[in-house]
């Protein structure tokens, strides 16, 4: 039987009278006169004899005085429990004289309900009255709902049983004994598990012994005199009441075998379903894996490159070096583009959505692009014309988008060609385009440009490298945006424009004014003192003695003062918080990782009460949830591997909370 939830009603004071019984006239009229003042009607008795006379259906509660010149309170009280009239009857002892806890725990022995001294606080006593009151017409409502309850119980069609917590039968109605089909004498004391199949014993007990705080449900077979079967859907209420299980039998014989055909069907779901999400797993770690190790090698290529490159030398192996940074970058992407293709395949490649002002986006993302501008010559032409109304997007990802259709522009376009970037909105949408002068596209190529690992020049000859994934994640991020994006040529040789077409949104538009026509050369550009370190003194945590050698190069040539440690243990043994100003751990090493390495670190200032030391992650794994495990673990930033030097060094400003970095990816 589920448990019934009373409604609270207000206690109707005037509806209940109270017995006084005490032997002080002075504090008797004083204690009747304050529960009248508070609504009740009272009696009075001076003696213990008059108390046990007037006690009676009428009274709701007695207040008790304990010393009593004939019979003390605590006899008195067990003489009303051992009188079946007056065994239910509330009493509240309350006393000047047998004030201890000894005192108090007499009191509630002899079966009082509550023990109250003098002095007591008015409010005090009223309250406790009332609960009392209340008490009382709860236990009323509960003997009205379990005649009700006997009632149901022996004309219910379904079967009803009441079990022991060993899930022995106790008392069973007709229903069940006719679904038993026995009597009443041969069940009880009996457990359900004597009636059910040999290999259902042990389940059953389980189920039958249940002494949880919630209601079960369970289907499991019977047997009946004669070797049929019964299926039954078996409901356990616990605890109707102390030690006692209520158990509702349904004959669910009827749709047994159809349960069980949708439980095979479920099951060949299920195991499809497993199979599915454990090769969805084994290629997302694999693509994690894959990225970690093509990472590592090219984060050493890059990092040496650009320490070889301030170092500077002749024409030749500058020229080297700016060739080796250039493909770097190349081979970058193209792990970036496998990796985030995976993350869309998978739908793990979440929106962070902002308001976010189309103007700085296309800025930013044509900024980023400036050194692959400069080195082939093209002329970058911006056709803006702000203030513009701010989108709801994600800014990474749109930079993303720009970023993707700016590199297609700079592959396919003569050197010293013109790019257009224009920059359009209305109240209905945003488009952003980006038109070259290169090579073009085929008409009947133009249906499958955005479709994945598909190139114009597939051939084995092609003039242009490349995965062919660039505009696939276009088109997946400008849709996850709820826009499009479409292309249009006039043909081989005539130039490609690319359109992208996002929601407007209706938030207030910047006060920022600028030039309808702007020139790549007059977009902002970091100062060159924003990637100064001078003075930050960092500790580096690198297995890799080579990739540690070459941070405390490219740290040290700005500014910085670089302590290097190869394990945990070398980095907490030099580790001292008011000598380092900012740590960078590299996360996969042997042994103790990056993530322990942080969490000791947090623990120890916790427990020493001393300032956050900042900490960067480095590492080769730059999904979504890597960047979220090492903020957890209690980095304050995630940087990805091949770094790029100089934004490595800005994040590294930021978190040491140097003043003036500009953020960029």
């Amino acid at each position: 039987m589920n448990e019934t939830v009373t409604e609270f009603k207000p206690v109707d004071r005037s509806a209940h009278e109270l017995l006084v019984v005490d032997d002080d006239p002075a504090s008797r009229y004083a204690t009747a006169r304050l529960l009248r003042s508070a609504g009740f009607r009272t009696r009075e008795a001076a003696t213990g004899a008059e108390g046990l006379r007037a006690a009676d259906d009428s009274i709701s509660v007695m207040v008790l005085d304990v010393h009593l010149p004939d019979i003390d309170g605590f006899e008195l009280c067990r003489m009303l429990r051992s009188r079946p009239e007056t065994a239910r009857l509330p009493v509240l002892h309350l006393s000047a004289a047998y004030v201890t806890d000894d005192d108090k725990v007499r009191g509630l022995d002899s079966g009082a309900d509550a023990y109250l001294t003098h002095p007591v606080e008015p409010a005090v006593l009223v309250a406790t009255v009332q609960a009392l009151v209340r008490t009382r017409a709860a236990e009323d409502a509960m003997r009205r709902s379990e005649a009700k309850f006997r009632a149901i119980y022996t004309q219910a069609p379904g079967g009803i049983c009441l079990l022991d917590l060993e899930g022995r039968f106790i008392d069973a109605n007709p229903a069940m004994l006719g679904l038993l089909g026995r009597e009443l004498r041969d069940v009880v004391g009996r457990p359900v598990s004597a009636f059910v199949p040999e290999d259902w014993v042990q389940r059953v007990d389980q189920y039958t012994r249940h002494a949880g705080l919630i209601a079960i449900s369970r289907e499991f077979p019977l047997l009946d005199p004669v070797g049929g079967t019964v299926h039954l859907e078996w409901n356990v209420s616990p605890h109707i009441e102390p030690n006692v299980n209520m158990a509702v039998a349904i004959d669910i014989s009827q749709r047994v075998l159809l349960e069980q055909q949708r439980q095979q069907l479920l099951e060949r779901e299920r195991v499809a379903r497993s199979a599915a999400e454990r090769m969805n797993r084994m290629k997302d770690d694999l693509i994690a894996v894959l990225s970690h190790e093509l990472r590592t090698p090219l984060n050493a290529i890059m990092g040496w490159t650009h320490v070889l490159q301030k170092r500077g030398g002749n024409a030749e192996t500058l020229q080297g070096l700016a060739a080796i940074e250039r493909n770097g970058h190349i081979q970058a992407r193209m792990i970036s583009d496998i990796l985030d293709m995976s993350r869309l395949n998978l739908g793990k490649m979440p929106l962070a959505l902002d308001l976010v002002d189309p103007a700085e986006v296309v800025s930013s993302a044509i900024n980023a692009m400036r050194s692959s501008f400069d080195e082939r010559g093209h002329q970058v032409v911006v056709h803006m014309t702000p203030p513009y109304q701010p989108i709801r997007a994600d800014s990474s990802r749109l930079q993303q988008v720009l970023w993707n259709l700016l590199s297609n522009a700079i592959k396919f376009s003569p050197a010293g060609a013109r790019i257009d970037v224009r920059v359009q909105q209305d109240e209905r949408a945003l488009r952003i385009s980006v038109a070259d002068q290169g090579q073009g596209i085929a008409e009947e190529f133009l249906p499958f440009l955005f479709d994945r690992f598909t190139q114009s020049d597939a051939a084995s000859n092609r003039l242009r490298g490349g995965l062919g994934l660039g505009l696939s994640i276009v088109k997946h991020l400008v849709e996850a945006h709820g826009g499009s994006v479409s292309a249009h040529s006039e043909g081989p040789g005539r130039g490609t424009t690319i359109e992208v077409t996002l929601p407007a949104d209706g938030a207030s538009a910047p006060d920022a004014q600028s030039d309808p026509d702007t020139v790549l050369d007059e977009l902002e550009m970091p100062e060159e003192g924003e990637h100064s370190l001078d003075g930050l003194r960092l500790l580096i945590v690198d297995d890799d003695k080579e990739a540690c050698a070459m941070l405390q190069i490219i740290l040290a040539d700005h500014g910085a003062l670089v302590t290097a440690a190869h394990d945990v243990d070398q980095a907490l043994a030099t580790l001292d918080p008011q000598a380092i100003d900012v740590i960078v751990s590299d996360v996969g090493m042997p042994g103790k990782d990056g993530y322990e390495l942080i969490r000791e670190i947090r623990r120890r200032e916790m427990a020493t009460q001393s300032p956050r030391t900042p900490a960067i992650a480095l590492t080769s794994f730059t999904r979504a949830q890597d960047e979220e495990q090492a903020i957890n673990a209690g980095f304050d930033a995630h940087c990805p591997k091949p770094l790029r030097p100089l934004q490595f060094i800005q994040q590294i400003r930021r978190v040491a909370g140097r003043p003036g970095f500009r953020q960029s990816r």
